[in-house]
């Protein structure tokens, strides 16, 4: 990866600079219980980021949501994870349910989001039922928990 700005030998690191630089983990949300079942087209929520605070703008978020498995009531069914903020929907990735009463496999969603206002955000990650008619559970435990992560990664 390349940085935004070419160092020279002996030049002073200043706050501008380090400023530019990725500040890391901002937030993180994790589950470890099962979630409760959807109903009907109504999303729920899996697990939330509350609070987390962006510094500055012209910033650039990389939000990841992950879950280890889906279990649904019909075969056809087609549930849609989301990172959201609010009712905002920042990206979506759609699971169907191949086989009823059988865990499905987890899966990973990111979302990039930039410049977002220097203040306080709450990001969730979500599941809804787009198509069908059955309800579903995301498994959640100690060793395999729901989780949220949000990252700053660098200048705009």
């Amino acid at each position: 990866m390349s940085t935004s700005h070419d160092y020279l030998a002996g030049e002073v690191l200043t706050a501008a600079l380090m400023d530019s630089h990725p500040q890391g983990v901002l937030g993180i949300g994790t589950a470890t219980a099962d979630s409760a079942s959807t109903s009907g087209t109504t999303t729920l929520d899996l697990v939330t980021a509350s609070a987390v605070t962006i510094a500055a703008t012209g910033r650039r978020l990389r939000i990841t949501g992950t879950w280890r498995s889906i279990t649904g009531t019909n075969s056809g069914d087609v549930f849609a994870f989301r990172i959201q903020e609010g009712a905002t929907v920042l990206d979506e990735q759609n699971q169907q349910i191949e086989v009823a009463s059988v865990g499905h496999n987890g899966g990973v969603i990111q979302a990039d989001v930039a410049s977002p206002t220097a203040a306080s955000h709450t990001y969730k990650l979500t599941v809804t039922r787009v198509l069908g008619t059955g309800t579903a559970s995301v498994a959640g435990a100690a060793t395999y928990k729901m989780k949220i992560l949000v990252e700053d990664v660098g200048a705009v």
